[in-house]
């Protein structure tokens, strides 16, 4: 499963719009491990521990890291970890929890012996304004332009790289998920259109199967590809970046991000980070907003919109897919409702009339090959 969102070019069928096709990944594929084994022999050591809030709570599922012989790993539902063997010497270990201040620190390793760690946390708290409606509708008339792309420096902007890395830190965990417990989802899929109520009708229901076995990626301004098309000839593809994107360091690198502040959606609070493409960008691409929940600042909403419509297909308005997530266990989040829309000036019709497309998947089921970690580690 590819971590994109695929949209074939819109076409008129019996005066309707024809729904858009979307087959979106819900995870993104294959975080490289990059993982040098040690190998087993005499006088090496063991490596284990338990992570904990500094307030003395386990945390579930967090990410360690030994260097350079064990790389990214999650804890398991109790907290623990353990890594082994472990050649004698000194190492860089790393422990990362979205919602608490990353941990870095050195630990040596004896001959034999067993390190025994106990872990601390501490919960992060940024500082947060909640949006003053009118001026945000008075800055989105008129957008920032993105003239100075990267990630936000924490020198000049500390609130916003504080919430971009949890941000980061959302995305590379969709990376170990797919890659260290790969899935199979289950999405029933409605197709449709809206009607002149702006209500949506679905002409077509199937269930799809999806996998995170294969990941696409994020290359600035090439968003678009042909393909073959179903009944023959070629459809525009459209790839719009997910959530695992945003880890990108390439994506990071044409964007520029904004940290809103706490927006209100669908009557909950969250806070919000937009982003949007390098103005220099002349080439379809994406902006969009990511939504985390102000306390754990676990993902909870994605948008992403295709910038310059109109260049990727002509007569397209608007290709948006909204993404929303669910926490299946402690710190584990999988995306559960995708809408795409899209909205196209069809031939013939008045210049001010559109034709909107609209798709809807609901996750039914999933499946991971390889089960998450429970109560394997050590207790200490």
């Amino acid at each position: 499963m590819q971590n994109h969102t695929r949209l074939l070019r819109p076409a008129p069928e019996r005066g309707l719009f024809r729904p858009v096709l979307l087959v979106l990944a819900l995870l993104g594929a294959a975080l490289a491990p990059g993982r040098v084994r040690a190998q087993a022999g005499q006088g090496r050591g063991t490596v284990r521990g338990v992570v904990r809030s500094t307030t003395g709570d386990r945390i579930p599922y967090a990410v360690v890291v030994l260097e350079p012989v064990y790389s990214h790993r999650f804890t398991d539902d109790s907290g623990s970890f353990v890594f082994q063997p472990v050649p004698p010497g000194t190492y860089h270990l790393l422990a990362r929890q979205v919602g608490y201040k990353p941990l870095d620190t050195t630990v040596t390793v004896l001959p034999s012996g067993t390190l025994d760690l106990r872990i601390a946390l501490e919960h992060l708290v940024v500082e947060l304004s909640q949006i003053d409606v009118t001026a945000e509708l008075a800055r989105a008339a008129r957008p920032s332009r993105c003239t100075e792309p990267g990630q936000p420096d924490p020198a000049q902007t500390p609130e916003l790289a504080a919430i971009f890395l949890q941000l980061k830190q959302n995305a590379e965990r969709y990376w170990m998920l797919a890659d260290s417990y790969p899935a199979i989802y289950r999405m029933s899929r409605s197709r449709g259109y809206l009607d002149r109520d702006g209500k949506a009708v679905f002409t077509s229901v199937d269930t799809i199967e999806m996998r995170t076995d294969t990941r696409w990626h994020y290359a600035p301004g090439h968003l678009l590809a042909d393909m073959q098309a179903p009944r023959g000839g070629t459809e525009l593809e459209v790839k719009l970046p997910t959530l695992p994107d945003l880890a990108d360091s390439t994506f990071g690198a044409n964007h520029c991000f904004r940290l809103v502040g706490l927006d209100t959606l669908d009557g909950e609070m969250y806070v919000r980070v937009d982003f949007r493409p390098d103005e220099r960008l002349v080439e379809p691409d994406a902006d969009g907003s990511a939504y985390l929940d102000p306390i754990t600042y676990l993902i909870q909403h994605l948008t992403i919109r295709l910038t310059h419509a109109d260049r990727a297909v002509v007569d397209l308005v608007n290709l948006t897919a909204r993404v929303r997530f669910r926490e299946i266990a402690p710190s584990i989040v999988i995306a559960d409702l995708i809408t795409s829309e899209a909205a196209s000036r069809e031939p013939g019709r008045l210049r001010s009339q559109l034709v909107e497309g609209r798709e809807l998947q609901r996750l039914l089921s999933v499946f991971f090959t390889r089960p998450l970690p429970r109560g394997h580690g050590p207790q200490p």
